[in-house]
């Protein structure tokens, strides 16, 4: 089977968790699988850790200015088909394989749409429905994303296969230099991990914060935020601004870097309204770092019993949860203990597995 891949998310510099997501399937299925053929589709030149995939896994640049996935990619695939095709995270082109599947990571756009510029909304929204409705199977990165497309776009739910992130404990394969420290960085913190916009609930969670040390002033702890501005950020800057004597921004650091600052952290806390996965949760788990989430869409699903939970829109929920991981020993390690059973659930291995299986299911129906 020749299998197309749309690898340019991968092949990204700077990755968020969509892009690892892509690299880390296509590094997978390059160490179990020696039978398909792979035509992995680029719009930028290849990173070098492309160059030394195996014989079987064949590289197209494709240059074009805008439109790149819509315009360019369907006349490559018109010109030259392939037995199946998989966007790992982006936008089903408008020609494809009849065998296409497309994964879908979360809807956050139907429940915040205010936390998304007018473009983004309504392509997400039209490319989202085209993806459900032409391509022959969806995988959902959890159970609560699968539930997202049955209830919004009316997907048939024999269509749609969940496949969770995986997770893997060694970084080699981010590649990347060891970095010196952040002098910046504090002594003692707990951390925040991810893109700055709204439905982060960044600004909420450092409102919690400053009331912990306005009640427990003896705690020298500050907050950390690690992430690169994603959009609508502009209000979140000024207020990380404005708290300049509890909150350390880092803005974007590397892979290795980010390893190094979440294996200091005192506690992971992702306060967002909404996530269709929730990456930071395995890494904290695999650093033996103590998780609070909120208790909203995919996290409980991911998290387990390996976090404490909270209501992302109430402060004091927030702020009894950072303190409860901080004060109480106890509670911590059980934490660390829970979270380390949880991630023996995930494994990238496993994630490419059931999406070649996806994938290998449509050629055979």
């Amino acid at each position: 089977m020749i299998i197309g891949i749309e690898a340019e998310r991968a092949n990204l510099a700077d990755k968020t968790g969509v892009e690892h997501y892509a690299k880390q399937l296509i590094l997978h299925f390059a160490e179990f699988d020696r039978q398909n053929q792979y035509v992995l589709y680029l719009r930028t030149p290849p990173q070098q850790w492309l160059l030394e995939l195996p014989a079987n896994f064949h590289l197209k640049v494709l240059p074009f200015p805008l439109f790149w996935t819509q315009l360019r990619l369907s006349w490559e695939l018109w010109r030259h088909p392939v037995d199946a095709l998989l966007i790992p995270a982006s936008a089903l082109p408008l020609v494809h394989p009849v065998n296409s599947v497309v994964v879908v990571h979360d809807t956050a756009w139907k429940y915040f749409s205010e936390s998304f510029t007018w473009f983004m909304r309504n392509f997400l929204e039209w490319s989202t429905r085209f993806a459900v409705k032409r391509a022959a199977r969806v995988i959902a990165v959890s159970a609560s994303t699968k539930q997202d497309l049955l209830k919004f776009y009316g997907a048939d739910p024999e269509k749609i296969a969940v496949v969770h992130h995986g997770y893997q404990l060694s970084g080699a394969a981010f590649g990347g230099a060891k970095e010196p420290r952040e002098p910046l960085l504090p002594q003692r913190y707990i951390l925040f991990l991810s893109t700055l916009q709204p439905r982060k609930n960044l600004i909420g969670l450092i409102s919690a914060f400053r009331q912990l040390k306005r009640e427990r002033p003896e705690l020298p702890h500050r907050l950390v935020v690690v992430g690169k501005p994603g959009w609508k950020y502009e209000e979140i800057l000024r207020t990380i601004e404005q708290n300049r004597d509890i909150v350390v921004y880092l803005n974007h650091v590397s892979e290795p870097r980010k390893a190094q600052i979440l294996a200091k952290a005192e506690a992971l806390v992702l306060p967002s309204f909404y996530e269709g996965f929730g990456m930071q949760v395995l890494e904290a788990f695999a650093a033996g770092v103590p998780v609070a989430v909120s208790n909203v869409s995919s996290l409980p699903e991911v998290a387990g019993d390996g976090a404490v939970y909270f209501d992302p829109r109430d402060a004091a929920q927030i702020k009894q949860a950072i303190q409860n991981i901080l004060l109480d020993k106890g509670l911590a390690d059980r934490l660390r203990e829970n979270g380390r059973r949880r991630l023996a659930e995930f494994s990238w291995e496993k994630c490419a597995k059931q999406t070649l299986a996806v994938l290998s299911g449509i050629q055979q129906d």
